[in-house]
Formats: structure tokens, C-alpha cells, sequence
């Protein structure tokens, strides 16, 4: 990137200037070589606003002048990634800059880290340290996600996303920033209606990509039906497979895991671990590979790795599990400047929907949950058992069973909030079965006024296609 008039002078006179038209000072981001030009900076927030006893947080930013400082700025993007528990600036800084360069010669981009992640005061706890969870049973990782909790004390309360959208507008705020076009990915998109209800006067414009509603839990059969139909859209597409053939291969194998579970070997940092394969662990890696970006060679895999298992050969199968633990290890293994597990579940078990009370025992919390359990239709979760795809890795309904009782956990604004009449674009990827298009549909509909497009060959993150990325530079210039 071509240094800048303004960028020079900033760095000739030491790299301390005020950031905007604010007092809050900002330094060039001299450790962020990933995004040239960036101006970094934090500001101190209250770890529960309702409460000044409860201390005080950092929250980091950088912000990426416009490229074109003679005339005055058409804007501010505020993106976020996802998650929860994921740094924008360190991980994700680099692609915003890059999708969106074609129109940041008029506009700034801000990257905010939420609170307990990346720059932003990063938090750990003993019980999620590491990547070993990653490779235990069910339960096992239930009780370190609880133990978790309890070791957080009583900050496991405060990582909730409505404080998160507070932190949000303290450092709009503090760089004396008027309205802001955001642009959510994924869990993000969950902050931004959040931050839109809260704060709808400074919001310009809504990009959510891979959309979720905050009051509609549509990771159970509607995420199973997308998955169905993006299996049978592969196969389609490519003229490789048969959908109908894959789908029923994945639930005679489901139904085999489910009656007499497997072992699979998995290699990660010189270390084999051996790892129970049953229905559980088949849904969270098939679920996994159909909610993220599009891998065509693996979902192809998929396939013949289940034609195989129909024969009797699982060595494919166990090479697709394996490469998921793996992955899944890798990202545990990342490092709080990249993403924090515990921060993730601290968000979802303060914010997301549950079958049971947090109030009640552990016993009593149990029995809810299974009486939810026994309430699904075990047609809406074919090929896989409700139990096996309702408890999969990253979308454990159950995953906060024996999280800390919290009073304050509850969903940031109630159905039918007002949320502000701005301009709203939603996309959704046809691939897609973490978020899909009827999540997208809850999404949108949470606004008054929202435009959804379906991107064809895109999986959870749409923007990131060329297509998506295009409407996405198109909504943010035009509003429309």
C-alpha cells in the first residue's frame, strides 16, 4: 500500500496523534504489518456498567484511514469476523482491508476486538487450555466448559454481547464518530442487531453475512435440512454423486456409530490420540465440513468415504473425522490473540437460548434437557439421530449444562424489539448449514426494512465469495 501524505506526517512526528476529531490518542500499529497504514489504540471500559465495583477492561482498536484524505470520509465500516471469543484486528484485519480496498478510498475502516479477546484483555482458563479437550467425549467437554465458568468467577458474567455492543459505541464515541455501516459475519451478525437495537441512532447501514437471529434458535432441524439440501446440491452440481445415495449411506453409517462405535487415531503435535467414533463425533465433523467455506474436493470425499463405510471399509471415514479433530485442535491451540474458547462460551452460555434454568441443579437442568431432547421429530434431523446432530461439536444445544448460575444470562433484547429502519442486506450461502438461508430469513426479519440474496456455491461466510464480496462493496457504497 502507497504511504500516504497523512500517514507520513503521523510517522515523522513519532506516531502519537489524535485519532478523528477525538482526544483518544492512537499510534501507528507497528506490530500489525498485515494491515499497512493502520492506526492503533484502546480505551477503558467497565467490566458491568451497572456495576463500578466490578473494575474495568481494555478495548483495542485499529482504525485504517480513508486513502483519499483531501475530501471528507463517506463513512465508517465496523466488521466483525464471528465467533464468539474471536479477534477482528489480528485475525481478520487483514482480510477486511483487502475485500473491501475498492472502496476504502473514501471511507475508514475500524476493527474493533471484543472485550477478553485479541488486544482487548484476553482471558484463559485452565479447564480450555490447550487443544486436549478437543479430542474428549461429549461430557468430557461439557465439565470443562462448566469447570471453565467456575474458574472464571464472577467475570464469566461479563463477557455478554450486549456489553460487547457497548464497548463498541464507548470507542465510536471516544473517536467521535457519528453513524456507522456495519458489516457482520456469522456471530457477528448476532453483535451487530445487537448493537443496532441498542444504538440505533449511529447506525448508517446492516451487512450481515451468514446471518442469525438473537431470538431464534435455528441450529437443530433447520440446520439439518439445509444440510440435506446442500449435500444434494453438491452432488447436483458437481455430477459426482448422488444426494439421495450420500444421504442415505451417512444414516446407515450414523446408525451403525450409533449401535457399536469405532475408534479413530488422530495425529496432532507428535502426539496420536485415540478418539471414540460414534454418531457424535461422525455429525460434528460432517456438520463442521457444511459450515464453513465450500471445500469441494472434501465434501466429495465425503461421499465416497461413506460408499466405502457401506462396504465395510472406514478407513475414509476416519480420515475424514481425523482431519476435523485436528482442525478443531488447531484452532483451540490458536492462542487468545487469535480467538479465546473460553470467551466463546462465556458469550453462549450468558446469551443463547436454553432448555433449562441456570437457577435450577444440575439434576433438574438434566431432566429439561432431556424432555427437550425426547420432544424432537427424529424425521427433521435425518441422516442423523436428534441427540447426535442437537449435541454436535460447536453446536452442543447442552454445551452450558453445568456453567455457573448467572442471573444476568439472558438474550440482549427481547422478541419483537424495535430495531432501527435503516438499510439491511442479509446473505446467506445455498451450502451453508450453520447459518442457512432460513436463518437468514429470521435475520432479515428482525428489521423493518431488509433485502436478503441467496449466493449460489457459497457456504458460511457468502461475503468472502467474489459474488458476495461484490454485493456486499455494492450495498455499503449505495444502501440499496
Amino acid at each position: 500500500m502507497v504511504k500516504h501524505a497523512f500517514l507520513a506526517m503521523v510517522l515523522a512526528l513519532g506516531g502519537l496523534v489524535p485519532a478523528h476529531s477525538s482526544g483518544t490518542p492512537t499510534r501507528p500499529c507497528t506490530d500489525l504489518e498485515a494491515v499497512p497504514g493502520a492506526l492503533c489504540g484502546s480505551i477503558t471500559v467497565p467490566l458491568d456498567r451497572a456495576d463500578p465495583r466490578a473494575g474495568t477492561t481494555t478495548v483495542a482498536f485499529a482504525l485504517l484511514p480513508r486513502r483519499d484524505r483531501s475530501r471528507p470520509s463517506l463513512g465508517t465500516i465496523v466488521p466483525n469476523p464471528g465467533g464468539p471469543g474471536t479477534s477482528t484486528i489480528d485475525l481478520a484485519g487483514d482480510d477486511f482491508a483487502g475485500a473491501l480496498a475498492p472502496i476504502l478510498d473514501r471511507r475508514d475502516l475500524l476493527l474493533i476486538d471484543p472485550r477478553g479477546v485479541g488486544r482487548s484483555d484476553p482471558f484463559s482458563c485452565p479447564a480450555l487450555a490447550g487443544p486436549d479437550v478437543v479430542f474428549q467425549g461429549l461430557e468430557a467437554q461439557r465439565k470443562a466448559i462448566g469447570d471453565c465458568g467456575r474458574q472464571l468467577g464472577a467475570r464469566h458474567r461479563y463477557y455478554g454481547t450486549a456489553a460487547v455492543a457497548d464497548d463498541f459505541d464507548d470507542v465510536r464515541r471516544a473517536l467521535g464518530l457519528d453513524r456507522l455501516d456495519l458489516f457482520g459475519v456469522s456471530y457477528g451478525t448476532y453483535l451487530m442487531a445487537v448493537y443496532a437495537q441498542r444504538h440505533p441512532a449511529h447506525v448508517r447501514s446492516v451487512l450481515l453475512a451468514g446471518a442469525y437471529a438473537v431470538n431464534v434458535d435455528t441450529t437443530e432441524g433447520v440446520a439439518a435440512t439445509a444440510l440435506r439440501r446442500a449435500i444434494t446440491l453438491v452432488c447436483e452440481r458437481s455430477r459426482e454423486c448422488d444426494g439421495r445415495t450420500v444421504l442415505a449411506d451417512l444414516g446407515d453409517l450414523a446408525a451403525k456409530l450409533r449401535r457399536k462405535p469405532t475408534t479413530v487415531d488422530v495425529e496432532y503435535r507428535d502426539r496420536t490420540h485415540r478418539v471414540v467414533l460414534d454418531e457424535w463425533a461422525l455429525a460434528g465433523a460432517v456438520a463442521k465440513m457444511y459450515s464453513t467455506q465450500p471445500d469441494r474436493d472434501a465434501q466429495l470425499g465425503l461421499a465416497r468415504a461413506v460408499a466405502a463405510a457401506r462396504h465395510g471399509d472406514l478407513a475414509p471415514i476416519r480420515d475424514v473425522v481425523a482431519t476435523h479433530l485436528a482442525s478443531q485442535a488447531a484452532t483451540a491451540d490458536a492462542g487468545p490473540l487469535l480467538a479465546t474458547i473460553p470467551g466463546s462460551w462465556a458469550t453462549s452460555c450468558h446469551d443463547y437460548p436454553r432448555a433449562f434454568d441456570f437457577s435450577d441443579s444440575l439434576a433438574e437442568r438434566r431432566r429439561d434437557y432431556e424432555r427437550h431432547l425426547a420432544r424432537l421429530d427424529p424425521k427433521d434431523f435425518a441422516p442423523f439421530s436428534p441427540r447426535a446432530w442437537a449435541t454436535r461439536t460447536d453446536f452442543d444445544s447442552g454445551a452450558c449444562l453445568r456453567w455457573p448460575d448467572d442471573p444476568t444470562a439472558r438474550s440482549p433484547f427481547r422478541p419483537g424489539a424495535r430495531l432501527p429502519g435503516v438499510p439491511v442486506l442479509v446473505l446467506s450461502g445455498d451450502l451453508d448449514a450453520n447459518t442457512p438461508t432460513a436463518s437468514g430469513h429470521a435475520a432479515a426479519a428482525q428489521f423493518p426494512h431488509a433485502r436478503e440474496v441467496e449466493v449460489a456455491d457459497a457456504g458460511h461466510t457468502p461475503a468472502q465469495t467474489p459474488e458476495g464480496a461484490r454485493l456486499a462493496m455494492e450495498f455499503i457504497v449505495s444502501r440499496r
